[in-house]
């Protein structure tokens, strides 16, 4: 059986720590790091076992790793992994800037270790229930707002929360940017509290996504346009509908059926699959880096409404 460890028993560390033994018939959860003690208490309370004293503590008893620690650790962490021969699970945003990415990405060739990024949406099972139904996007319209915290204001709302629809933008377009248009307002903190964002793909698909965490209520809804229907995804309340819309006919609503995964359950179950049976991971470092650079860019033009278009000589990253 896998053995696992998490790195950041944070917010999202302890949701790792519950689905982890959930699923105990599938993995093990042996150990966890965090350099606040308070939060070490609190996950050996909740999960009865007890943390490692180190990083490399951790990394000597374990296969694979969770990192769940703030953004700016991650690159740290996952070469420290990879250097190691451990297979790497990394929360979202995957690292501060490509340049990281480019070097997570030869380091985990090099040991020849599997690297999945957490794009949870990917595993929301009305996104899953959709899926099948998208073929020739035109159009994709998101929403996606957050009710506001002060966790995660160390980041902007485009690396945050907005990342999320980027990634699925290029999951369903299957096509690369060749012009993006941002604007972004900061309200509670040094960077971009809301924010809206136009992708315009190289295959004529146009994405305008917008996202806030100053809301006062959560929303996650995605429409995606097709030849004669539309499809509603509600990430939140796990639903999707199918508009049906011809000429000269009323329109016709089609309720699509949601499983009732757990997203969490399925990106880890995706991760450990992967590790025993080989192949690609279900997110991999470069989905994660085609995201990030489209971030990267948004925050660059976020200081009113700006524009920036791809040059004939441009060659992204990814390509």
């Amino acid at each position: 059986m896998l053995r696992l460890g998490v790195l950041g028993v944070g917010h999202l560390g302890k949701i790792h720590l519950r689905k982890i033994q959930s699923l105990a018939s599938e993995m093990e959860l042996v150990t966890f790091f965090d350099p606040q003690m308070n939060r070490a208490k609190e996950a050996m309370e909740m999960t009865g076992i007890m943390p490692s004293h180190s990083v490399d503590h951790l990394l000597d008893q374990v296969d694979a790793v969770i990192i769940a620690a703030p953004t700016a650790n991650h690159f740290e962490l996952a070469i420290k992994a990879a250097r190691a021969f451990k297979h790497v699970f990394i929360e979202k945003p995957v690292c501060m800037n490509v340049q990281e990415v480019r070097a997570l990405i030869k380091m985990c060739r090099e040991a020849d270790v599997i690297a999945q990024v957490g794009h949870i949406e990917r595993f929301n099972p009305a996104f899953q229930a959709a899926l099948p139904l998208i073929h020739q996007p035109k159009i994709i319209e998101s929403v996606r707002n957050a009710v506001y915290h002060e966790r995660g204001l160390d980041i902007s709302v485009i690396m945050d929360v907005m990342i999320h629809d980027i990634d699925l933008v290029y999951r369903i377009a299957k096509a690369g940017v060749r012009r993006l248009g941002a604007a972004g307002y900061n309200m509670k903190s040094l960077s971009p509290d809301v924010a809206v964002l136009r992708m315009e793909m190289d295959n004529g698909c146009v994405a305008h996504l917008s996202s806030s965490r100053v809301s006062e209520e959560a929303c996650r809804v995605m429409k995606v346009y097709e030849q004669d229907y539309y499809l509603e995804i509600d990430f939140l309340h796990h639903r999707v509908k199918k508009v049906i819309s011809r000429v000269n006919q009323n329109p016709i609503v089609e309720e699509i059926e949601v499983g009732r995964q757990d997203a969490i359950e399925m990106e880890l179950m995706a991760f450990v699959q992967t590790i025993q049976k080989g192949g690609q991971s279900a997110v991999t470092l470069e989905d994660a880096a085609r995201a990030l650079e489209i971030v990267i860019a948004a925050e660059e033009k976020c200081v009113g409404s700006a524009v920036i278009e791809r040059d004939e000589n441009f060659v992204s990253f990814m390509q």
